[in-house]
């Protein structure tokens, strides 16, 4: 399809995307919307063989300097990297395909970074649930920012590419630094943000760089909830496990995990009739827990193999 592109912009927005055309086309009006914003093109990079985004990606053209590739491989991390692949701007902001921007998202973002110096800023994620996500799920600990303060200086555990702006010359590697080994099991971000802080970047909390996410019933329930707290168990287990203690350390790190999870799920068992939102926190720390011991015996839960 033809494009609009430009190359002399100071920032380029990457959106992967997946079979969410009414959702790309709900982020792409918010990123016209944008307001005060230093000149911007648009990168998006679609992982359904079947280019489901392309028509959106169309109506478009007018309005935005705006990319369309495929990536027909499937996987995060190789959708992410072809989006970084094509991208030349001086700064890259990382966006989901079911997000969309407040009207100051980018102002916000960059500001903060020319302020502070900062080779990335994280601005923050507001869910916004269906009426009928039910409140122990909402409540259950995984939708929640981390409480780090404006300007704040961000660990790598906080960080993530659902709102995010990067000096391009600090990432790991210019079209490259998502590793592919975790395309269907998520941490992909959290793992390159890791390496880029290890490295010496630093990394802050820009509050008022606002995008809302949406939560829908379908995706959000109480197998998702299980799903991902087991991921993040194995995403722990690959980002801080993998030290060279060899087969005695992680056996002995294993058994612990699952000891604990074996007492969370006694408090899940002991609360959930009586005080559900209590008890869902609960669950989840035993699902991670045993999230890393199933990491440990080698097996991975692979929650983006399949859509959504």
């Amino acid at each position: 399809m033809p494009t609009r592109a430009s190359r002399d912009g100071e920032i380029s927005v990457l959106i992967p995307t997946h079979r969410r055309p009414a959702s790309l086309e709900r982020l792409l009006n918010s990123l016209v919307g944008q307001k005060d914003a230093s000149p911007f093109d648009v990168i998006v990079v679609d992982n359904d063989a079947a280019q489901s985004g392309e028509g959106v990606v169309a109506r478009f053209l007018d309005r935005l300097a705006i990319t369309y590739l495929t990536e027909p491989v499937r996987g995060l991390a190789r959708v992410r990297n072809r989006a970084v692949a094509a991208a030349s701007s001086r700064f890259i902001a990382f966006v989901d395909d079911d997000e969309w921007a407040a009207p100051d998202w980018l102002v916000t973002l960059v500001s903060m970074a020319k302020r502070t110096g900062a080779d990335a800023v994280m601005g923050a994620v507001q869910p916004v649930f269906a009426d009928a996500v039910p409140d122990f799920i909402r409540s259950c600990g995984l939708f929640e920012d981390l409480p780090f303060g404006d300007g704040e200086i961000l660990p790598w555990y906080a960080t993530r590419t659902g709102n995010a702006l990067v000096r391009r010359e600090a990432l790991p590697h210019l079209r490259a630094p998502f590793s592919s080994r975790l395309d269907f099991v998520g941490g992909e971000d959290v793992q390159m943000f890791k390496q880029m802080i290890e490295r010496g970047a630093r990394i802050v909390s820009a509050r008022h760089a606002v995008v809302f996410e949406e939560r829908p019933v379908d995706r959000i329930n109480l197998r998702w909830v299980v799903r991902r707290a087991l991921r993040n168990g194995g995403t722990i287990v690959d980002l801080l496990w993998d030290d060279g203690g060899g087969f005695k350390t992680r056996s002995g790190r294993a058994l612990r995990a699952g000891g604990e999870a074996i007492r969370e799920a006694a408090r899940v068992g002991a609360l959930w009739n009586r005080d559900r939102t209590r008890a869902m926190r609960h669950l989840v720390a035993a699902c991670q827990e045993a999230g890393m011991v199933l990491r440990v015996a080698g097996f991975r839960v692979e929650e983006y193999r399949k859509h959504p």
